[in-house]
């Protein structure tokens, strides 16, 4: 199903005060109030939907992402441009961090940390959903409560497009939406439980269940290994134990299968790390992280050296931010935010449910409480866990290839 309405935002801070631009105006600055009215040249004035593109640029280049998508709801002309130029513009952009509430009907919060704005967007119907995450600028929506007939939604909630399937048969610990790389644009999601690969296209009627257990057994002689994450990497499925090894889906079609690389052990044990799988341009990332607090945690991000066929510590990210949250990490180009003055080589660490993100350091020095975080009010009322929204990736989907 799909829905392609403007999304409907309110800023709720810094709001814009409406301007009318006249061209070649000859006032009386000396006259009442009410003779420089009557002095104005109405036949030379321009309609907004005129205005030239060298101007929109300039208009834009000061405009959060919020604001842009608002501009381009004005009328046919400022669509257009919008549309044309949205790419570049929401590679531009920082993260923005969410706030859902659990009893939510149709709203929901996007707070930027770095300017401190607030914007309530309005969503279609929440009642009896909750947000799980993100994927490739999708919320991850899923009925509260499980019946035979209950669904996983995913909504773009800046292009308002939808996909719906019913939910997977097994629970599952992380999901992706991909694409297939079709002639007509065919999605595909794939839930990872423990020993269960789950796959749907959306032109299937039922999910295709993969058990892998004995996959683990024959290369791992035990079960204390499982699948933790996964992540699209090169149009590939790549998988993520929770000791760090690495599989890769082969043959979407018509039967995948996995097949576990020989990389170099890293030593890890079931519960010692939480582990993430992120992809980032040419590189698979694994995110380690430990510690008993928020505080305390630390952080450390490895790449996989192919070539090597191990683990290889990453001591710079050049000029990424990594934006760190369950099921809604990410990375994040510093040098292409407008206007920035931000510091590189940081983690964004955002907390589990107060909206409180710390900022650490690929160096020795301690963690520090990020200074801008949500409104009180919204957060108290915003009771679902807050997560990372990535503008930059909310207009395209992770394509998968066949071998």
């Amino acid at each position: 199903k799909k829905n392609r309405r403007s999304p409907v935002f309110s800023q709720r801070i810094s709001k814009q005060v409406g301007m009318v631009l006249h061209r070649g105006s000859d006032r009386n600055l000396k006259g009442s109030r009410r003779k420089k009215k009557g002095m104005v040249d109405n036949s030379n004035c321009r309609p907004w939907s005129e205005l030239p593109e060298a101007l929109l640029d300039l208009i834009t280049k000061s405009l959060g992402v919020i604001d842009y998508l608002m501009f381009g709801c004005v009328c046919k002309g400022w669509r257009l441009y919008v549309g044309a130029h949205r790419k570049e513009f929401m590679a531009s952009q920082p993260p923005l961090l969410v706030l859902v509430s659990s009893y939510a009907r149709r709203t929901c919060y996007f707070y930027s940390i770095f300017d401190q704005k607030l914007y309530k967007a309005i969503l279609p119907d929440l009642v009896g959903k909750r947000c799980s995450g993100v994927s490739c600028g999708y919320f991850v929506m899923e009925d509260k409560k499980k019946s035979s007939d209950s669904q996983i939604w995913f909504l773009n909630p800046f292009t308002r497009h939808e996909l719906r399937f019913s939910s997977p048969p097994n629970p599952y610990l992380s999901i992706i939406l991909a694409s297939l790389a079709t002639p007509l644009q065919e999605f595909v999601i794939i839930a990872i439980d423990v020993f269960f690969l789950q796959f749907r296209k959306s032109t299937d009627v039922n999910w295709t269940v993969y058990d892998y257990r004995d996959l683990f057994k024959d290369h791992f002689t035990d079960y204390s290994r499982w699948l933790l994450d996964g992540a699209v990497f090169n149009g590939k499925i790549y998988l993520l134990t929770n000791h760090g090894e690495i599989g890769v889906v082969r043959k979407l079609n018509p039967h995948p299968y996995v097949t576990m690389l020989e990389i170099e052990s890293m030593g890890y044990r079931s519960f010692e790390v939480n582990l993430q799988l992120l992809a980032l341009d040419d590189k698979l990332l694994m995110i380690c992280r430990n510690g008993p607090q928020i505080q305390r945690e630390q952080f450390q991000v490895f790449e996989l050296n192919f070539s090597m066929m191990k683990w290889v510590k990453m001591e710079n990210f050049n000029d990424q931010d990594l934006f760190l949250r369950h099921r809604s990490s990410g990375f994040s180009n510093v040098t292409k935010w407008s206007g920035s003055r931000q510091p590189m080589n940081c983690i964004y660490n955002l907390g589990i449910s107060d909206g409180i993100c710390t900022l650490h350091f690929l160096d020795d020095r301690d963690p520090k409480p990020f200074p801008s975080p949500p409104p009180q009010p919204i957060t108290r009322a915003s009771s679902g866990a807050p997560f990372w929204y990535f503008p930059n990736l909310s207009g395209s989907v992770d394509a998968l290839y066949d071998d």
